[in-house]
């Protein structure tokens, strides 16, 4: 039988940078950004490997064939046990924390003591689709598809997922404006937690990589409302205002309290619990709100008891709605930026802002954070950890 109470910890995290589109991750395949990641995230905590029990590795599109075999291969690549297996998933955006989430119930249930969870995208590397090939068409020509621009469209309700960020910003009041001023600032405190050493640590170097490329020191106010709406003419998401599309990739090891006590570890965070839900796809970027307040209603808590929030910023517009219908203080929400400024690598996502939310409330010295994300499809996912 499962043990419900029993505790699950982050132990420690490392990422890659998140590298611009066909910038300088470009050329890794999801799987090998995964190994830099895990290999530096080994080094500095200096777990034995052999002791891992399972591999979850969270990836959206499987951009080579060798993505199809990711967690397996992570796990033979980073020198685990042979006997050790490995599990892809994919929620979406929500992949990630999913990945978190499955690990710790296998924890919890004394399924594993110890777990490697990754996350991993290449979109620089998405490929386009060509049907037709293995059995010819008998006129035209073959039919090809960028897998890129079809994940971030859902073919259920023939939204782009902007569309579904314009639609909340409509049904909130957020002009242009807001989501203008909005994106700038997201841009000024990740370049603020740069200059102050805070977003480094966290940081494996990929060659002579070690910042997150899609993040602009010279970002202006100005230059951000010259930006032209892309998907409305009087709309709210352009350039600059939605998550940067880059490669990337983030690693943790979560591990029971047996584990933590018989290896003498520190760890950074336990995770407490998560929830997922459904939400209508044309609103698809609110589901961060009923998630979060699904979990808080679990766990018996409200939105003043927690200290700090990282909500994935898949647009602008998105990310102010949700803030809005929680109420939430902007002082306790993306303190470091989020991935409007610093990218969204679609599967390494929920880890990344799960672990930097992690390191925020020991740098800071708080008690409880929230990592969400919307998803695709109309979902949302959350996640509450506490500081250890």
């Amino acid at each position: 039988m499962g043990h419900p109470s029993r505790r699950v910890y982050i132990i420690q995290g490392k990422r890659t940078p998140f590298g611009k589109f066909g910038g300088s991750l470009s050329s890794l395949n999801p799987v090998d950004l995964a190994v830099i990641a895990t290999n530096a995230l080994l080094f500095q905590t200096r777990i034995d490997p052999e002791t891992l029990d399972q591999v979850i590795f969270a990836n959206v599109i499987p951009s080579t064939p060798d993505t199809l075999y990711g967690g397996r291969h992570l796990a033979l690549k980073c020198k685990l046990r042979m006997e050790t297996p490995g599990l892809n998933v994919n929620r979406l955006c929500g992949s990630g924390i999913e990945a978190l989430l499955l690990g710790s119930r296998l924890i919890r249930n004394n399924e594993a003591e110890a777990l490697l969870i990754a996350g991993a995208e290449n979109l620089s590397m998405a490929p386009h689709l060509t049907y037709g090939a293995r059995f010819g068409t008998k006129y035209g020509p073959l039919k090809t598809q960028d897998l890129l621009l079809d994940t971030l469209y859902d073919k259920h309700v023939q939204l782009a997922m902007g569309i579904t960020a314009e639609n909340l910003a409509d049904d909130f009041q957020i002009s242009k404006e807001d989501a203008d001023q909005y994106s700038y600032e997201s841009h000024l405190k990740a370049n603020r937690a740069y200059a102050a050493n805070l977003i480094q640590p966290e940081i494996a170097p990929v060659n002579d990589c070690d910042k997150d490329e899609h993040l602009r020191e010279d970002v202006s106010l100005e230059d951000m409302r010259k930006l032209r709406p892309t998907f409305k003419k009087e709309g709210t998401v352009t350039a600059g205002s939605a998550s940067g599309i880059v490669d990337g990739a983030c690693a943790m090891i979560i591990a029971s309290e047996d584990y933590v006590k018989k290896h003498n570890l520190a760890p950074i965070a336990e995770i407490i619990g998560g929830e997922v839900v459904g939400v209508d796809p044309v609103k698809m970027g609110i589901g961060p709100v009923p998630a979060i307040l699904k979990l808080l209603q679990r766990q018996k808590l409200e939105i003043k008891d927690i200290d700090l929030f990282e909500i994935n910023e898949a647009f602008a517009s998105q990310a102010i709605a949700c803030h809005k219908a929680l109420e939430i203080d902007p002082s306790r929400l993306n303190i470091w930026g989020g991935a409007v400024a610093l990218g969204h690598p679609l599967g390494a996502t929920g880890l990344k802002i799960t672990l930097t939310l992690a390191r925020q409330l020991q740098q800071l010295d708080k008690k409880y954070g929230i990592s969400s994300a919307c998803i695709g499809g109309g979902q949302g996912i959350a996640l509450l950890i506490k500081k250890v």
